[in-house]
């Protein structure tokens, strides 16, 4: 317990006494400290205590945690590094949210167990003016502005006995969201201490600027991906070196080859009109196209040449060129796109019950006529069962289209599923263009994420279902179409269908075969064949031998895998990056499979679903709250992983 007394004949002191007892108006304190003060009398604040009257239920405290996980772990380094060189002098070094919710502490262990015994100072307690009055932390949110020192002028007695400094962090938008501060066990100031945290607040502020950027940055560069991939002309692009620097999906079927196997490329090996490019390069003139088809180097299809785009640099200079092209008639429509399926049902690694039995169901699956609606979490290989199916079916050798009914735009979907003919909108390509159903035609079309399809599409899906026909959008004619449907899904369409998001007729239209694929953690018998089998796939040299100790074994085989067979390939490709021994210890695994909550003696005590809530607070917080970077770390999408945050009230 604190043994420091405070002096009652000091002025400031003896001023207090008198506005406590008596409401008299002291003539020596600041107007921001008296006001403070009547606050604190309006709050009933006892002002002989000093305790926090507030403090947050564990429930609560985890969702403070969470929602304050990225300006914790932006500031936790810089509060340590302060702790570090004032250690053993009787401070400790604190972060709040922006309610004055504590969220972080550091300091000697005496000192922590004395606050906490005196003041209930812990995490989780409110140190706002309604909760212990007049206090640095208090002034910082109210002024807004630092606050080097205070003690005697707090309004509670015991909190006189302490000093204390506060700063405000502030955001790119200039709001204060969280207060980092200092105390003492004693009331003398200490100027050093608070040069640190001024410090620490502008080293703070501005790593948060610098993420929120990089955010910003990222959700454009995904924006920019996304439309690059959707639109519907095929484009390449070039820099001023003639080096292939990005080319879409439209492209790519164009040209007959892989896009990582084409970008980095020069032009001029892969595009016959690259001399054309190259003319557009030096005059900064765009050029037009007059309509003349062009074939591929392996003579299979054809195109031309829509429009070629310079691009500018800020010196407005050429710095490359943006290549749209138009598709032109294949020398044989019917089979020009032929199965591009790469998986069989050899490659469904596993032999658990669990796998063996849907195995066998998508064996027999494949030999009928019927659809198939795959169900399954994100990562458990959705689509590598419907690769097998049709690569075991009559419909091999024809094409298998698969189309992520939840990454398209809802501009762009119908044109995609349907095609369209000449003029059927601004930018239709001329002679029109056929839809993935056309394309698919003798063969299969798999519609990945079919419960994010839109109620419209779904409606004209249903009738191409029953009618075997389509309609492109301008058209005025049907085209049949002999095309299998298998679809796929991460929710439960069933509880989408009574709650009215997705048609019912439609349900069971598709429904005709269910295909229920097992999450890992129902399959943890298959973990190491899938280790071995990710091993040999992944190493830079697949003949070395690979070891794990016990305790990383253990931890694999007891882990939760949210992300499923998706997230266990990726914690595969990370170990072999720092295994670079052969023995695989457990500091190769990522963070948050290390914590000791997913210890296996844990597992009687928590359900599945609080294990799953465990585990991703743990990679959020490996990745400093960075959405994207979570979910790819636990190998499931960002709609997956904010479906999951959702379900657990953490945003």
């Amino acid at each position: 317990m604190s043994i420091v007394t405070i002096d009652m004949n000091k002025p400031i002191i003896k001023e207090w006494h008198e506005f406590i007892k008596r409401g008299k108006k002291p003539a020596n304190v600041r107007e921001e400290i008296l006001k403070s003060w009547e606050r604190s009398k309006e709050f009933k604040i006892n002002p002989f205590g000093g305790k926090s009257n507030k403090i947050l239920s564990t429930e609560e405290i985890n969702k403070k945690l969470i929602s304050n996980q990225k300006i914790i772990s932006v500031a936790e380094t810089y509060i340590n590094r302060i702790y570090q060189n004032i250690r053993g002098l009787g401070y400790l070094v604190f972060l709040t949210d922006h309610q004055a919710d504590l969220l972080y502490i550091a300091g000697d262990d005496d000192i922590l167990y004395c606050f906490k015994q005196e003041l209930n100072f812990q995490i989780g307690a409110a140190w706002c003016e309604d909760a212990v009055g007049t206090t640095a932390v208090s002034m910082a949110m109210t002024k807004g502005t630092s606050v080097p020192f205070m003690a005697e002028e707090k309004y509670c007695y015991e909190l006189k006995k302490k000093a204390c400094s506060a700063v405000p962090i502030r955001n790119i938008d200039g709001e204060i969201v969280a207060i980092l501060g200092a105390a003492a066990n004693f009331p003398q100031p200490n100027g050093q201490v608070f040069g640190m945290l001024l410090a620490a607040q502008m080293a703070i502020e501005n790593q948060l600027r610098l993420m929120k950027i990089n955010e910003e940055l990222h959700l454009i560069s995904n924006y920019y991906k996304a439309v690059f991939q959707s639109v519907v002309d095929p484009i390449i692009t070039v820099n001023h070196k003639g080096i292939i620097v990005d080319i879409n999906q439209k492209a790519v079927e164009i040209i007959g080859e892989g896009s990582k196997k084409i970008c980095g490329r020069q032009a001029c090996e892969i595009l016959e009109f690259y001399p054309i490019i190259m003319d557009v390069m030096k005059t900064g003139i765009e050029f037009e196209s007059n309509g003349t088809m062009i074939d591929t180097k392996d003579k299979k299809s054809y195109y031309s040449i829509k429009k070629i785009i310079p691009i500018y640099d800020n010196n407005k200079a050429v710095n490359g060129c943006i290549n749209i092209l138009t598709p032109g008639h294949r020398k044989s429509t019917e089979n020009q796109i032929q199965s591009n399926t790469t998986f069989k049902f050899d490659d469904i690694i596993g032999k658990g019950k669990g796998i063996e039995k849907v195995k066998r169901m998508a064996v027999k699956a494949a030999s009928t006529k019927y659809n198939i609606l795959i169900m399954g979490e994100s990562g458990t290989g959705k689509e590598l069962f419907a690769q097998a199916i049709h690569s075991s079916s009559s419909r091999k050798k024809g094409a298998f289209i698969a189309i992520n009914c939840g990454a398209i735009p809802k501009d762009l979907i119908e044109s995609e599923f349907f095609g369209y003919e000449t003029g059927a909108f601004t930018g239709a390509a001329k002679g029109g263009k056929p839809g993935k159903f056309e394309l698919a035609r003798g063969g299969t079309i798999f519609l990945d994420e079919i419960g994010e399809m839109s109620k419209t599409l779904q409606i004209r899906l249903l009738r191409v279902l029953q009618q075997k026909e389509v309609m492109r959008i301008g058209g005025t004619k049907t085209i049949p179409v002999d095309v299998r449907v298998i679809a796929a899904t991460n929710k439960n369409l069933m509880e989408e269908v009574q709650k009215g998001n997705f048609r019912e007729d439609l349900f069971w239209r598709l429904n005709v075969i269910p295909l229920n694929i097992p999450n890992l953690s129902q399959r943890k018998e298959d973990i190491p064949l899938l280790i071995e089998h990710f091993i040999k796939k992944h190493a830079d040299c697949p003949q070395e031998k690979y070891r794990f100790d016990n305790e990383s074994l253990d931890i694999l085989m007891n882990y939760h895998w949210p992300g499923n067979v998706r997230e266990l390939e990726n914690v595969i490709e990370r170990i072999l990056v720092f295994a670079d021994q052969g023995v695989i210890l457990p500091e190769h695994l990522p963070e948050y499979m290390l914590s000791e909550k997913f210890d296996i003696s844990l597992c009687n005590k928590y359900s599945l679903d609080q294990i799953e809530q465990k585990i991703i607070q743990n990679a959020l917080k490996e990745n400093n709250g960075n959405i994207t970077k979570t979910a790819k770390t636990l190998g499931i999408s960002r709609n997956t992983l904010y479906n999951k945050l959702k379900a657990c009230n953490y945003c």
